[in-house]
């Protein structure tokens, strides 16, 4: 046995090496593509520079604006006339003069302070006189009133209901308390 047998593949037929031969110059096509694209600059987003010297000036500005506000940038705070602080306080009053009542009809004695009948209002006090007998104060802003269960409860009321409704006929509001 002289001759040795060689492995090797037998070439491929005419149909099947035009295939191969078209992928490989489609495969090498695609490399030199990618590497134009790769070589080619590509256009960065121009970045706008700032000058040096704005931030602190925009910071000089803000401090100055922070500092002494211009009245156009202070917003105006509504006031509520006296007579409506004065009708709101005897409304108020109202409630916790009904409340008060309520209580004594449950338990049959007044409340040791307004802790005991839940919600605690702000600006109004209570004290408990004698017996049946308790005062109510209140003060919202530079208003003042006062009430004692002995008195009618009309005047704690006054014209409250018709200023808080807006139908008042006193346009300064309550009378003195």
């Amino acid at each position: 046995m002289d001759e040795k047998q060689i492995n090797e593949p037998a070439p491929p037929d005419r149909q099947q090496s035009s295939e191969y031969g078209d992928a490989l110059s489609d495969v090498l096509k695609d490399q030199v593509r990618r590497d134009e694209l790769r070589k080619a600059s590509t256009p960065k987003a121009a970045r706008v520079r700032v000058h040096p010297s704005v931030p602190p000036a925009l910071a000089l500005v803000s401090i100055w604006l922070w500092v002494f506000p211009p009245t156009a940038l202070i917003p105006e705070v509504p006031t509520i006339p006296p007579a409506a602080q004065e009708a709101g306080l005897r409304m108020e009053m109202f409630i916790q003069f009904n409340n008060i009542l309520r209580y004594r009809s449950e338990h049959g004695n007044l409340p040791d302070g307004l802790d005991d009948l839940g919600d605690r209002p702000e600006g109004v006090q209570y004290t408990q006189v004698s017996g049946d007998v308790f005062q109510l104060s209140g003060r919202t802003g530079d208003v003042i009133v006062d009430y004692t269960s002995t008195e009618p409860v009309e005047d704690l009321l006054a014209d409250a209901r018709a200023i808080v409704t807006g139908m008042s006929s006193t346009p300064g509001g309550a009378g003195p308390s």
